[in-house]
């Protein structure tokens, strides 16, 4: 929300499109289109140059001073300064697009000329407040984009914290507390009271398989037990589970060999792009009544990863495949060079804490009262590891499960218990 970009194929679809009725504001958008393309690699879109540059438009974009950083990979860079000249030609065509858009004219480009008018606007209002936890990010594939992107939103939290009396945060996975506690702007007179689940633990039984690796380099070679791990939980009892990756990709590569294993029992898959009557329609399959084994394949931190309650019967039990890593990316490992800087673990900061939040978010599917019993399988090696144990809660009881055999027996166990 304290981030902002531009997107110089939305600029010049505009551009075009107003280019007849409102000419100055054509002009004005394609002399900031041309300065954002000068920010990137002049030479990433010739084709846009011809229609889009202005050759008496020589900006020196960023101080003498400013530190340009390459990332080759994304076909992109960034730096640590507000690329300040971009400004005034932004103001300018704001002005312009203002000047016609308050005449309440009628046109087919209007809607899109708005919504451009309020993205420059939103990076106008970002800009005022760049400073040193920010960082511009210039992109070139597919298009040229330039970003204002906010690596700590913890001040201008704790700004708007302070226009009200007081404030409340919470949720069941503020875990671990002083990095939730530093990013949302907490100070020292703040207040913080953790508490214990209100549903007893020994309804959720929380199993780890730490022999399958599950980092993309080894997932080719683990495929056929993380299928057999699925397999077996599902298998001890029938009813509604649901399987998480970090992956459309894994998840597909999963499915593929659990249909060829597994071809009596019915799945759900998560699709990119769901429409709102895909997701209820995958929702209301997980109901109690079908009296057969269902598998939902889905993707941690997606929409079936969190704020969905399914009470009772209609979930049993979830598997998480792997730690809920995010995918590298440019925005990610400057968030980690930022709070490397600033004295702690960047990595963690970046990669292993939201990660970790994924996980959690989903293993909170399956206990959403009281009454509630289910199973939850953790597979990663890493899974073991100290840095992970201390981010599960304190409340979980979980067990090893090293084989099968203890997968089959450990499960098998706990439904005795219930049933």
């Amino acid at each position: 929300m304290f981030s902002a970009d531009l997107d110089g194929r939305e600029i010049l679809e505009v551009m075009r499109a107003v280019k007849q009725a409102v000419p100055r504001c054509a002009r004005a958008l394609a002399k900031l289109h041309s300065a954002m393309r000068k920010l990137g690699d002049p030479s990433a879109h010739p084709d846009e140059a011809i229609e889009a540059s202005n050759p008496s438009v020589e900006l020196n974009l960023f101080p003498a001073q400013a530190a340009v950083v390459s990332d080759g990979k994304n076909g992109g860079s960034s730096s640590r300064e507000l690329p300040d000249a971009l400004i005034p030609l932004l103001e300018t065509a704001l002005a312009e697009a203002e000047a016609w858009l308050v005449q309440n004219q009628p046109a087919r480009f209007r809607d899109d000329l708005l919504r451009v008018y309020f993205r420059l606007h939103s990076f106008r209002r970002t800009a005022e407040v760049y400073d040193d936890r920010y960082v511009t990010i210039m992109e070139n594939v597919p298009t040229v984009k330039v970003r204002l992107f906010c690596l700590d939103p913890s001040h201008l939290l704790r700004q708007a914290l302070e226009r009200g009396n007081a404030a409340i945060f919470f949720s069941a996975t503020l875990t671990p507390m002083d990095y939730y506690f530093t990013l949302l702007g907490g100070t020292p007179e703040d207040s913080v009271l953790q508490l214990a689940s209100p549903f007893p633990s020994e309804n959720l039984a929380v199993l780890i398989q730490d022999r399958i690796q599950t980092q993309f380099k080894g997932r080719s070679e683990s495929l056929g037990d993380v299928v057999a791990a699925i397999g077996t939980m599902v298998e001890v009892r029938g009813g509604n589970y649901l399987v998480y990756f970090p992956s459309y990709q894994y998840l597909n590569n999963v499915l593929k060999q659990f249909q060829i294993c597994y071809p009596l029992v019915s799945v759900l898959v998560q699709r990119s792009g769901m429409t709102e009557s895909e997701r209820d329609s995958f929702l209301a399959t997980f109901s109690v009544e079908h009296g057969q084994t269902v598998v939902g394949f889905a993707v941690l931190g997606g929409i079936f990863g969190e704020g969905i309650d399914l009470v009772g019967e209609r979930l049993i039990g979830a598997v998480i495949v792997g730690v809920g890593l995010p995918q590298l990316c440019i925005e990610r490992d400057l968030i980690r060079d930022y709070f490397q800087r600033q004295n702690v673990t960047g990595f963690d900061y970046a990669y292993t804490f939201p990660g970790m939040n994924r996980v959690l978010q989903a293993v909170g599917r399956v206990i959403r009262s009281e009454s509630d019993h289910g199973v939850v399988l953790l597979i990663d090696a890493r899974f073991n590891e100290l840095r992970y144990h201390r981010l599960f809660p304190a409340w979980w009881k979980f067990i090893r499960v090293r084989h099968s055999s203890a997968l089959e027996e450990a499960v098998g166990s706990f439904w005795k218990r219930w049933l």
